[in-house]
């Protein structure tokens, strides 16, 4: 009988994720940016709660705010009324942002430029 040889090819398929946001981290804390990443099913308040937060710290942080969504730019334009730099994702039907996505946002930004940074996540009920 012939031995079975058994090669492991399971990689974590997180892994390049986890090494984007990594380097996020780092890249955030070096510039001493604070980011909060807002997730929470579609209605929660996400958008009420930032454009709460922009009212009441607008005069002492430096706030830029990420907004994802999978079609829409209605919560971006009525961040950017209130006066928040202000980045419109657009995920074309992904559920969530992962780091690259959030790495673009950022980088349009420039992380030095802000104490704060909110994202507003994808609110969605269907996705895991």
């Amino acid at each position: 009988m012939e031995e079975v040889r058994l090669i492991e090819v399971k990689e974590d398929i997180m892994s390049d994720n986890d090494a984007v946001a990594k380097s996020l981290r780092d890249r955030l804390s070096k510039e001493k940016t604070f980011l909060i990443n807002l997730m929470s099913s579609p209605g929660a308040g996400k958008t009420s709660l930032i454009l709460k937060t922009l009212e009441g710290l607008k005069n002492e942080l430096r706030i830029g705010v990420i907004e994802a969504d999978i079609d829409s730019m209605v919560d971006a334009e009525k961040v950017a009324a209130q006066g928040a730099a202000t980045v419109q994702l657009r995920t074309g039907g992904f559920c969530h942002l992962d780091a690259s996505m959030v790495e673009k946002g950022l980088n349009s930004m420039g992380l030095g430029e802000f104490d704060l940074i909110i994202i507003e996540n994808v609110g969605n009920l269907v996705c895991p």
